[in-house]
């Protein structure tokens, strides 16, 4: 009886082991390589699952099938560039509202139809940040004098472009993700945006 019962304290001594030293493991692999789930935390910086991300090879995927590890496009010193995605984070149910920026050229658009104006949407919650002429702001902080950058796939040139017009609680999604970079910015409908 005696030796059962040390034998049943070192299984569980044992067992007990192993799973310490298992789950450390597992969570540093979710931190580092996978996804964070969150839903109060980096101040409800995210994307809605569509927003379209421009990939280091100049083709675009929805912000919801990239996978950490990939890279991504992005502009420094008006040239493009590539950076690699370290970390997902997603929003399930998330409590805040998308916010819409419409962007409008800087420099005059000479082969458009004068009954359309050319114009760009970024939508992110009010607190994500953006690339601008004066640094990285946060959405709701952008005024009509601010200038974000645009990268046009095809010629490969980074132009600027204008706020226009804010339209805060555009829309609410049921779920929402946002990338964080090495370089710490990113293309999302060929707007550099900032994490």
């Amino acid at each position: 009886m005696h030796k059962f019962a040390i034998t049943s304290v070192l299984a569980l001594f044992s067992l007990n082991l192993i799973a310490q030293t298992d789950f450390p493991a597992t969570d540093n692999v979710k931190s580092e390589v996978t996804i964070k789930v969150s839903r109060k935390t980096k101040r409800h910086r995210y994307f809605s699952d569509n927003a379209p991300v421009t990939m280091a090879d100049g083709s675009v995927k929805s912000i919801a099938d990239i996978k950490v590890g990939e890279h991504v496009k992005t502009c420094k010193g008006g040239k493009s560039m590539a950076t690699q995605v370290k970390q997902i984070d997603v929003y399930n149910k998330p409590d805040f509202s998308l916010t819409a920026i419409y962007l409008r050229p800087v420099d005059g658009i000479t082969n458009y139809d004068p009954k359309m104006i050319p114009a760009l949407l970024l939508e992110a919650t009010p607190n994500h940040r953006v690339q601008t002429n004066r640094g990285k702001k946060r959405l709701k902080k952008l005024s009509k004098n601010d200038i974000l950058y645009h990268y046009e796939p095809s010629t490969g040139i980074v132009s600027s472009w204008k706020v226009g017009a804010v339209k805060e609680n555009a829309r609410f999604v049921s779920k929402a993700y946002n990338l964080e970079t090495e370089d710490g910015t990113y293309l999302v409908d060929n707007v550099m945006v900032a994490q």
